[in-house]
């Protein structure tokens, strides 16, 4: 393929004039002869001008500031995404909160982006609508992404059965989980007018895996905020009903059961186990430190990145799905005692 170069050993100029006459450099002053002379030996010499590729990444949310602040859950993949974005010398645009309290998306920054990541609970039908204005799309922690665009995930439900069978293991089966359900929501951050509130996988696996054990299913499902955990306790101490086993849908929950069982004067792990899901930062420095199932969400944001540039760079034509493994890991607060070594 022709170069700058050459084309200016053709015309018999210098390359920087050929670059800045192909580039419409309006400061350039150059005899309308020697810019037509320059076009024309381009297109004898089939030059095709290199398209400088747009690296930037949008990020696209339904998480609020308001809601990042009271669960770091949204805020650490949002960080994530901006650590692997730094190290592969992408650029960030700024994020784009699809929470009902801002104006109406805008179309053009999202078209304008090389790629977009979305997070959060969007509708199948919502995703496909911001396939239309950016091809180069990839979604985290959304299974029910549609196939043909790429995602990144972990199988919740399969991650729950394993916890439960380890439970088993240990001879424990009175077991409540506590957590709540899920929002779909459309483009202009409201819930979809059709199914809005989903059942979470977890509570789906736990209902099931009780149901083929024929233990009673005991759940809670108030919501995923602290208080949330807070007021499961006290409802289940009105009974005198406490479990041998609390499994939190998600960190913020755990901490909940896990202060107000200590209000309670109720000891972990001894009276009572403490199990929570997605293990983040804050829950590692509880006391007593609370075991929970790993959802690596370092590995969501630098692989969601990676498939981006991929995306951005042409090297991958075909969408895939990524499912990241989610592990249990161990504290105080839990431990299997009969393991397999």
């Amino acid at each position: 393929m022709a170069s700058i170069r050459d084309i200016a050993r053709e015309a018999e100029v210098s390359p920087g004039t050929v670059s800045r006459v192909l580039n419409n450099d309006p400061t350039l002053s150059v005899a309308e002869k020697t810019r037509r002379r320059i076009h024309e030996t381009a297109e004898n010499l089939q030059y095709k001008k290199m398209e400088r590729k747009n690296k930037s990444i949008q990020i696209i949310t339904y998480a609020s500031r308001a809601k990042e602040m009271s669960d770091p859950y949204y805020r650490e993949i949002r960080l994530a995404i901006e650590a692997e974005v730094k190290r592969l010398n992408l650029s960030l645009r700024r994020t784009l909160r699809i929470d009902g309290e801002h104006d109406d998306i805008d179309i053009t920054k999202i078209a304008k982006a090389g790629a977009i990541i979305v997070v959060g609970n969007f509708s199948s039908e919502s995703i496909l609508e911001l396939q239309k204005y950016n091809h180069n799309i990839v979604v985290i922690n959304n299974p029910n992404t549609p196939k043909s665009i790429d995602a990144v995930y972990s199988d919740l439900y399969d991650s729950m059965l394993q916890l439960l069978n380890d439970i088993d293991n240990t001879g424990l089966n009175h077991i409540v989980y506590v957590g709540g359900t899920h929002t779909i929501k459309n483009l202009e951050g409201l819930p979809t007018s059709n199914n809005t509130q989903i059942e979470d996988v977890r509570f789906k696996a736990f209902t099931e895996w009780c149901k083929k054990r024929q233990i009673i299913s005991e759940s809670l499902l108030n919501g995923w905020n602290k208080e949330d955990g807070v007021n499961a306790v006290k409802e289940l101490l009105k009974t005198n009903h406490l479990p041998q086993v609390f499994i939190a849908g998600n960190d913020m929950v755990a901490i909940g059961i896990l202060q107000q069982l200590q209000a309670e004067k109720i000891t972990l792990p001894d009276d009572v186990k403490l199990i929570s899901f997605n293990d983040l930062e804050i829950i590692q420095y509880a006391v007593p430190s609370i075991s929970s199932v790993h959802i690596p969400i370092d590995e969501y944001g630098r692989i969601a990145v990676r498939m981006a540039e991929e995306r951005i760079n042409n090297t991958r034509q075909i969408a895939i799905h990524v499912i990241a493994e989610a592990q249990l890991k161990e504290r105080a607060t839990f431990k299997v005692k009969n393991k397999a070594h």
